[in-house]
């Protein structure tokens, strides 16, 4: 069970790395939740009662999606793959639901049932280590999306296959972004930033009318440093990358996101992705998506939808964006170089 960092709150001045502030005080909370670090600042009058609501709405998130919680709706739903449908809230069909959507787009490559793979691997824990081949081969038969049988009308989840397990690590952060926005619109604030680990969200505009400087950490070596930024409201930013969670074994580094059709880390051109849209869930999934994909695939997909963009880095320092995303983003590293092709 993931322990919780204390609650702090504070009044403060913001000088993250070029997010950009019009001078003005934020209230602000940290915590910990979904492996991450979560910090919220709010422009507008906060009060504790809010941060109590956010607080109980993260938690409760968790608790509700986390496989690592036992007795949480998707540890009942691995518990019960091959024996029985499980009811579940709402929240969490929803988010399964989301998922299984991009599993599709993706042609599997993303897929909601990585569990198996993500736990024969344990990178990020102690006991992280290279699978044989034989072993990864045996553990993909249990990764397979379409087993996942859905029931609206019971509000069921049920794996078909027993020792299939379902991870949402790589959307459910988005979904509690989502609702935490949802969340600060019922409460009338109106302006704030939320940062889980790779994903912010930027609500509403600053008091001038200026949009917020979010900015980009750089996929190579130092931590907290940035090669760009984009300037948005009322969308998110998240990004992915293999610098997060990683280990070294026989000098070669193996990281966190999985091709589900192989059963290995993406090893491949793409060293980071990221990803602006209004939804904070679908960027979290597409961002891992993409990282899936060859580039020219990957930047075609998010041209085909509405309202999103995308940015590639590659091993060679190179970056290509999607054809808005030249529009918001302003590059502070010529290290890196723009290319079009």
């Amino acid at each position: 069970m993931l322990k919780k960092l204390s609650i702090v709150l504070s009044l403060m001045i913001v000088l993250t790395s070029c997010a950009g502030t019009d001078n003005r005080t934020s209230e602000s909370i940290t915590t910990y939740a979904l492996d991450t670090v979560i910090t919220i600042n709010l422009y507008d009058e906060g009060s504790e009662a809010i941060f109590t609501r956010m607080t109980n709405r993260i938690n409760e998130i968790e608790a509700l999606m986390s496989k690592h919680i036992e007795g949480s709706e998707v540890d009942l739903i691995n518990q019960n793959a091959g024996i029985k449908p499980v009811v579940v809230s709402e929240d969490t069909y929803k988010v399964i639901e989301r998922a299984i959507l991009y599993a599709k787009l993706s042609k599997g490559s993303f897929d909601p049932t990585i569990g198996p793979i993500v736990d024969l691997w344990g990178i990020g824990t102690e006991e992280a280590k290279v699978p044989s081949a034989d072993e990864i081969t045996q553990i993909l038969k249990y990764v397979d999306y379409e087993a996942i049988i859905l029931s609206e009308n019971d509000r069921t989840v049920y794996l078909s296959q027993s020792d299939m397990s379902i991870d949402l690590g790589a959307i459910a952060k988005g979904f509690v972004a989502d609702e935490l926005v949802l969340l600060l619109k019922n409460e009338g604030v109106r302006k704030a930033i939320i940062n889980l680990g790779g994903n912010v969200y930027a609500y509403g505009e600053k008091d001038n009318g200026d949009y917020w400087k979010i900015a980009i950490q750089t996929p190579y070596d130092q931590r907290n440093v940035n090669f760009g930024y984009v300037e948005i409201k009322d969308q998110t930013v998240v990004t992915s990358g293999p610098y997060e969670r990683y280990f070294e074994k026989d000098g070669k580094t193996y990281h966190h996101i999985f091709d589900a059709n192989t059963g290995y880390p993406i090893d491949g051109e793409t060293v980071s992705v990221t990803i602006v849209t209004q939804s904070s869930m679908d960027a979290d999934a597409l961002s891992t998506l993409l990282f899936t994909m060859n580039q020219k695939e990957g930047l075609e997909l998010i041209e085909s939808i509405d309202g999103v963009e995308c940015l590639y880095i590659d091993r060679d320092y190179e970056i290509r964006m999607s054809s808005g995303f030249a529009e918001i983003f302003t590059l502070t590293d010529n290290s890196y170089k723009v290319v079009t092709n």
